[in-house]
């Protein structure tokens, strides 16, 4: 060996001692020299320490030592003497041109946005998890030496945008042993670690199915996982191992043996996980999204305050003034072994052991806080909780000092022994009227107020039916979560304000529907009045029964589906209108219809109620037959518990006006009536006392009378 000698990788000489040069003799040593110099290695190269640290430190992108065991073996790969008395026959070309598309090999310029590299903008070489993501994915094979952007990285892999940038130069690329090596055992890893849920490597799993799992979209989930600031990866699992584990077992509700199987993680590993992660996110996520600290008073009003509700309840030359929605929501548990918590956490009104959270919703839907959760016997009523006098948490004092004099709070009826209590603290308190005891519906004055607290008070009920779309809220929690109930309700409630959009509608042209309410709030119910005055509830004589199909209802002005929107000043009692008209279409598709004599264009129907089979209600709708669309239907009138209100109509003069109106004017053919659930079960009461029936003669029998 001489004193001087040349690294056959950067040919520098150097005359240092034997530290200073290092052998090639390693198979993977050897592939690496083979591919660098592209040449034959003899026994006399060698190279410098430098360039053996950069081979150390690179040795996860070239191809495991088996596999260039097996390339070793290959004759091109000998030394000359060895290759020559090896058989010809078994010789292959050093490389081969697939047609695959590749990048330009340009090392200098990014290979995804071709930016050239300088200190601003400092390359990095393109990881070996992105480059198999690009040919999986996109079919684009990318060098090992190509860089890239740091911005088109997340994690170690090409971003969605990325991918999308990449351009080709060349339909083949002329691959090396090595490359094709390499190529097969990160496909052969990739493949391997497709077999169980992998959220480490995002093409992997769709979009669909990051929905499903986490109820959260690929970006989402990335974005999350980067606020994990106090979650490690560790050798057994990734941060985003645990953040899916988490989010799983969240939108799911499967127990710790279920997700171990789904993710290969041991029953231990996941029970380690969930608390990890659930402290990440109640330390690092939850307080800058949820809470009354994370949102000033002035912010609400600013983009949470809907032009309804600005518009109903708030002066109008008041604009910091809020509008707050509470309601409390359940999360049902299991019975516990405790008897003094068993008695405080069973609720008389579900019969069934819960506990309580308390919801704090602005009117487009985003949720303030939460508060509790509380227990819910008699004493943990929503009217106690919410007065300071009967509850031991500071949660309410806390929200008391975060509104301000004047602030409206919208709630149900549930909170009406609290009314007086937050009048005292300078609130505006609008709550829906009761039902008097004796009464059997509202005035028309209390059924217009009520429908104006319901148009507001709608998205706090969508609020907690969000929470509830995660299974494990919705199911019974086991007792062991129950000290966790409180962080999992707040971490759902951050992550729907972070990635859910609002519920209500910040439109401005949605202001002129409060404006038709305020209007119509203190007009009389004049079908009310008429009917009252005639005696036309009980009058008989002055009624004939028509069908809905015949020729004397062509006068019925036709309506279109806005026209409905505008009488019903709302979308719920549409979507009830078609269930209530096909349950009257069911017998042999008749709708009928009771036409005055004495008025010509009032009409009275009379509706089964959807709760119980023993009370109809019958409605009378005034209309003109000469003109159109909404000016045409004069007004209503219903016997049902808000049906003289005239800010809006119920679900029963919705689905006369909806069928009468535009639903027999879209086609020719009868009204569908729907096969509906119950023809899978027996109806006891239409079994016949007959020995000589046997169980099918019994199926026949109520499939008869379902149809």
């Amino acid at each position: 060996m001489p004193k001087a000698y040349s690294c056959c990788w950067c040919h520098t000489r150097s005359c240092g001692g034997y530290q200073s040069r290092r052998p090639i003799k390693t198979p993977a040593l050897i592939c690496a020299t083979v591919k660098r110099t592209g040449r034959d290695v003899s026994k006399v190269d060698v190279i410098c320490q430098r360039c053996f640290r950069s081979f150390s430190r690179s040795q996860t992108k070239v191809p495991s030592v088996s596999l260039c065991n097996e390339v070793s073996k290959d004759p091109d790969f000998l030394p000359p003497k060895a290759r020559s008395d090896s058989n010809s026959k078994n010789l292959s070309p050093k490389s081969i041109n697939p047609p695959i598309a590749s990048t330009p090999k340009d090392h200098r310029k990014c290979v995804v946005c071709r930016k050239p590299h300088n200190e601003r903008n400092r390359l990095v070489v393109v990881p070996n998890a992105g480059i198999t993501q690009a040919f999986i994915e996109n079919g684009i094979f990318i060098n090992d030496d190509s860089k890239c952007c740091k911005t088109h990285l997340q994690d170690g892999y090409l971003s969605k945008a990325a991918r999308s940038l990449l351009t080709t130069t060349k339909n083949e690329e002329q691959l090396s042993r090595s490359d094709i090596c390499k190529l097969l055992s990160d496909l052969r890893d990739t493949i391997k670690s497709s077999t169980y849920l992998n959220f480490d490597v995002p093409s992997l799993l769709s979009e669909e199915g990051y929905s499903n799992l986490t109820a959260l979209k690929k970006e989402q989930f990335s974005e999350l996982v980067n606020e994990l600031k106090n979650l490690n990866n560790n050798f057994s699992r990734s941060k985003r191992t645990c953040l899916a584990v988490f989010l799983t077992k969240l939108r799911t509700g499967h127990p710790n043996t279920i997700l171990s199987s789904i993710f290969n993680l041991s029953l231990i590993q996941i029970q380690r996980i969930t608390p990890s992660v659930r402290e990440a996110l109640m330390k690092n996520f939850v307080p800058r999204h949820l809470g009354f600290q994370h949102i000033s008073h002035q912010e609400l009003c600013l983009h949470h305050i809907t032009p309804i509700a600005r518009k109903l309840f708030t002066s109008e030359d008041n604009q910091d003034q809020a509008v707050l929605i509470l309601d409390g929501t359940y999360i049902y548990i299991q019975k516990s072994h405790d008897y003094e918590f068993q008695r405080l956490s069973y609720s008389l009104h579900k019969n069934r052991p819960l506990v309580k959270p308390m919801m704090v919703v602005a009117p487009d839907g985003y949720i303030i806080s939460v508060l509790g959760p509380y227990l819910s016997d008699y004493h943990n009523n929503d009217a106690s909780i919410t007065n300071c006098k009967y509850t031991i948490s500071n949660e309410i004092l806390f929200l008391l000092e975060w509104l301000k004099e004047d602030d409206v709070v919208i709630v149900d009826r549930g909170f009406r022994d609290a009314v007086t209590f937050m009048e005292e603290n300078g609130l505006q308190v609008h709550m829906p009227f009761y039902l008097p005891r004796g009464k059997k519906q509202h005035p028309t004055t209390e059924a217009n107020i009520s429908r104006m607290v319901t148009k507001v008070r709608w998205v706090v009920e969508s609020a907690n039916g969000r929470l509830k779309q995660w299974r494990l809220l919705d199911n019974v929690v086991p007792n062991k979560l129950l000290p966790q109930i409180g962080d999992f309700v707040r971490i759902v409630c951050a992550l729907c304000n972070k990635f859910r959009p609002c519920l209500g509608s910040m439109d401005p042209e949605s202001s002129e529907i409060a404006t038709k309410m305020l209007e119509k709030a203190d007009m009389p119910n004049t079908v009310q009045s008429l009917v009252e005055e005639n005696n036309l509830l009980t009058r008989r004589a002055v009624y004939s029964a028509i069908e809905a199909s015949s020729d004397q209802l062509d006068n019925f002005p036709v309506l279109s589906f806005d026209d409905m929107r505008t009488i019903t000043l709302g979308i719920y009692q549409i979507k009830h209108a078609e269930n209530y008209s096909r349950e009257h279409l069911k017998d042999g598709g008749s709708y009928e219809i009771m036409v005055c004599h004495d008025f010509p264009f009032l009409l009275r129907v009379k509706i089964q109620s959807r709760h119980s089979r023993n009370i109809l209600h019958t409605l009378w709708i005034k209309y003109y037959s000469e003109t159109e669309g909404v000016d045409s239907i004069c007004g209503w009138y219903c016997t049902c518990k808000c049906g003289a209100r005239i800010v809006g109509c119920c679900a029963h003069v919705s689905s006369v006006l909806w069928f009468l109106g535009w639903k027999r004017h879209q086609s020719n053919e009868p009204f569908a009536s729907g096969s509906g659930p119950k023809r899978h079960f027996l109806n006891a009461a239409h079994l016949e006392d007959s020995d000589s029936n046997t169980v099918e003669e019994y199926y026949c029998l109520i499939e008869c009378k379902c149809k």
